[in-house]
């Protein structure tokens, strides 16, 4: 199993980063590939704090890093690479879409923990939505290394705004109860897709977790002999919670909030969860810390009941 405790993370550092790519994907999404510093042992579910450069600085451009998953790491014994993807909607990120080829970008990283790999289940299934994309992609690399049978359903809410290469020849499935070799961003670790949208424009026409309801149907998969993962909206991952518990499947989500800092400083990233030896049944934990994953089990999304959390 992928070390996913705070013991077996690699301890994250700041370091100085030059831009090798930028390029769009689609109408609002990036990505950004970076090199320079040392990733080695970062693991699938992690990710970065992203800053301007401190050579930089006299540019007169002052914010708080965003973080960002890590969607990809090539890593050698004297070279790093690694990918970020993002939409631009706001400062921070018309900022990175604007960045040059060897513009340098201060990163701190790895941060974080990790999907879990289970092998004892063979089947792996990543449901992603919007910007959830991202660590999907890492996360398939790493299920296709460790033999799992991944597939991959992946969303958005429409063709221009899906972050990934479609195979124009590939033949998608509109009611979603097949995976193609659709994409090439998963069909290059041997990962079939079902492509959803929400206007219909591509693929199953829906969400990505009518998608995985869709799919489960006919897929014929033992519930204990599958694990699923999800990233993106917070409706779409808390769809995907329930559908699994529903069934007793296994499922992790990764989590998004907004940090200041990224190693647990500010305490400002919270996450309510269920801890039955907690006073009132409930605590919070830190997003970039105790997470960004988090067993789906224990969430307590936005209206459910919670003694007074608040999401």
């Amino acid at each position: 199993m992928i070390p996913s405790t705070v013991a077996d993370r690699v301890s994250p550092h700041l370091f100085e980063a030059r831009v090798v790519r930028n390029d769009a994907l689609c109408r609002e999404h990036f990505r950004m590939v970076l090199g320079g510093g040392d990733l080695a042992g970062a693991v699938a579910g992690q990710f970065v704090h992203l800053g301007p450069s401190r050579a930089g600085a006299d540019d007169g451009l002052a914010m708080l890093r965003r973080a960002f998953s890590i969607a990809g790491l090539r890593s050698t014994s004297d070279s790093c690479e690694f990918d970020v993807v993002y939409r631009v909607v706001g400062r921070a990120t018309a900022w990175m879409a604007s960045l040059q080829n060897g513009d340098g970008v201060s990163v701190i990283g790895p941060l974080g923990n990790a999907f879990p790999i289970r092998t004892a289940k063979r089947h792996a299934w990543l449901v992603g939505g919007g910007v959830g994309l991202p660590p999907m992609l890492w996360l398939a690399d790493a299920l296709a290394a460790a033999g799992r049978n991944a597939v991959g359903l992946i969303g958005a809410r429409s063709s221009d705004l899906l972050a990934i290469t479609i195979d124009g020849d590939a033949s998608l499935s509109p009611d979603a109860t097949s995976a193609s070799r659709a994409a090439k961003e998963f069909s290059a670790c041997g990962v079939p897709v079902v492509i959803s949208t929400d206007d219909g424009s591509l693929g199953y026409h829906g969400h990505a977790a009518g998608a995985l309801s869709a799919y489960y149907g006919r897929a014929g998969v033992a519930p204990d002999d599958l694990v699923v993962y999800s990233c993106g909206p917070e409706p779409l991952m808390k769809a995907v919670a329930s559908f699994c518990m529903a069934r007793s499947i296994e499922c992790h989500v990764c989590m998004e909030r907004s940090m200041a800092c990224g190693m647990g400083t500010c305490q400002s990233c919270v996450v309510g969860v269920r801890d039955e030896l907690a006073t009132d049944g409930w605590r919070y934990e830190l997003c970039c810390t105790h997470g960004p994953v988090f067993d789906a089990t224990r969430v307590i999304w936005s209206g459910d009941p919670a003694g007074g959390v608040q999401q």
